[in-house]
């Protein structure tokens, strides 16, 4: 449970990096009770673990109108969190995610429930994997991970986090034995990007040096076991 928590945390952070005014509930805590439910409520199939993908999170009135005029785009994140924690834990989603918010609840003010359901869509879910995280990226990316020396394979930068790691699920999926299963993620904050270590067992290395976070320059070299990332800006 422990390890679900770490991973819990790297799935959700980064989507909502700051917390809004007003004390009241967070969209961290909605982002993180809607996976938590994922895993309480996953079945397990012959081939595959199937999670819930329909969710209403009900909120209290005055919880609800403070992030009313967010709605839309906490549905949009919560939907890529949703995504997002099934690829991590090689969950399955029967259809699209769907997220509701009402105001509803009838708790004190920071309280919400979190009501979940398997939907099933004729739109089945792509599943994770390198081909279809070419077809998300976008060719409008200002930035890019390039593998130095081997394949020299690039990368674009059109997503707000990317996982390198060994994991074939993962954005940049790594056949290097020194890299841990989810090793790293490139993030963006603002008109720039950071690479995070997450937790990995040999470490990330920047530019010759040992690092848990660092904010990258073009031509930073990142060095993932044996396997060497440089990044670069495109536009």
């Amino acid at each position: 449970m422990r390890d679900f928590e770490k991973r819990l945390e790297s799935v959700v952070e980064g989507f909502f990096a700051r917390a809004l005014p007003g004390g009241g509930v967070q969209p961290v805590e909605l982002g993180k009770a809607m996976v938590r439910t994922m895993e309480e409520q996953k079945t397990v199939s012959i081939a595959s673990v199937y999670v819930p993908n329909a969710f209403t999170f009900h909120l209290v009135p005055k919880d609800y109108e403070r992030l009313a005029p967010l709605e839309g785009s906490l549905r949009k994140e919560l939907s890529a969190i949703a995504r997002r924690a099934a690829a991590s834990e090689g969950w399955k989603l029967p259809g699209p995610p769907e997220i509701h918010i009402a105001g509803d609840g009838r708790g004190v003010q920071g309280t919400f429930d979190v009501e979940a359901h398997i939907v099933e869509s004729a739109e089945e879910e792509p599943e994770a994997g390198p081909h279809t995280q070419l077809i998300e990226m976008s060719l409008e990316a200002d930035a890019e991970l390039a593998i130095v020396g081997g394949n020299k394979r690039a990368y674009p930068l059109s997503k707000d986090v990317l996982t390198i790691g060994r994991l074939d699920n993962v954005d940049v999926s790594l056949a290097d034995p020194g890299v841990s299963r989810r090793h790293a993620e490139v993030r963006r904050e603002g008109d720039e990007w950071v690479v995070v270590d997450l937790e990995s067992t040999n470490g990330t290395v920047v530019n010759g040096k040992a690092v848990k976070r660092h904010r990258l320059k073009p031509g930073d070299r990142m060095s993932f076991g044996e396997t060497v990332i440089e990044f670069r800006r495109t536009t």
